[in-house]
């Protein structure tokens, strides 16, 4: 974590020393990287794990559950990947493998779930968006933990979360039209972030991270921010960093460089 931290900080200042460590073709439209340096390739109903040098390792994928809507990886031991057009939530081990059966989130009760992500405490937080709010399901399917209902924010039905994560108790969701949206570890809203427009993005030693327009923000609080700029010519659609390592895609080839 010191390492990631160490980056963030000096983003700006490396921003030229992205030497390229490895470039294979792969179709993808998401990637991801966990703590310990894995990367991971999303790609209509597949997910595949890469070591840092792009060495692949393991692939899952499910043609019965249509594509994979959302993938959080923060967890590399219970990755978890929600089905949102048949409503299902898979947790996955470091191998890729299923950890159990599909969780079929109709039969708990909730039929209209727009995002999910793994928690640390167990479970999985879910947005319902009939309910607008947070709600924590502990490994029986029973709901501990009820949030904040946002009525005020979301006043149009198109405005829905697209990314949701769990971080040094707190919970972030991105809602394109209004920002970053802030939680407590229950799932009560503290605050919103003016950041528009994010899909996928990381939460590192308290800086946001995410790609946007070719360049890689890392945004604080404090707006203490730095950008990385990315190769024009390679049109990134994806990024993300872990330990020493950036992944990117253009959605046919994967690059990986050491900063």
């Amino acid at each position: 974590m010191k390492t990631l931290i160490i980056i963030f900080l000096l983003i700006g200042v490396i921003a030229a020393d992205l030497k390229p460590v490895k470039q294979f073709t792969v179709k993808s439209e998401i990637i991801l990287s966990d703590a310990i340096g894995n990367i991971y390739s999303v790609n209509g109903n597949s997910i595949t794990l890469f070591n840092n040098n792009g060495q692949k390792l393991f692939s899952y994928s499910n043609p019965f559950l249509g594509d994979i809507a959302f993938a959080d990886v923060t967890d590399p031991m219970r990755i978890l990947l929600f089905f949102k057009d048949f409503n299902q939530v898979v947790f996955l081990s470091n191998k890729l493998t299923g950890i159990g059966s599909p969780i079929e989130l109709d039969n708990a009760g909730y039929n209209q779930i727009s995002i999910c992500c793994t928690s640390h405490s167990g479970g999985f937080w879910l947005f319902n968006s009939q309910a607008l709010q947070l709600i924590h399901l502990k490994g029986n399917l029973e709901a501990d933990y009820k949030g904040t209902i946002l009525q005020s924010v979301f006043k149009e039905n198109e405005n829905m979360p697209v990314c949701l994560v769990e971080e040094n108790n707190e919970i972030y969701m991105s809602v394109p039209k209004t920002g970053l949206l802030v939680f407590d570890k229950f799932g009560t809203y503290k605050r919103a972030i003016s950041i528009n427009d994010i899909n996928y993005f990381q939460v590192v030693g308290g800086k946001i991270i995410y790609l946007s327009e070719n360049n890689l923000i890392s945004y604080s609080i404090n707006n203490n921010n730095d950008t990385l700029k990315l190769p024009s010519d390679l049109n990134i659609i994806s990024a993300s960093i872990n330990k020493n390592r950036l992944a990117a895609t253009n959605g046919n080839e994967i690059f990986i460089f050491e900063l």
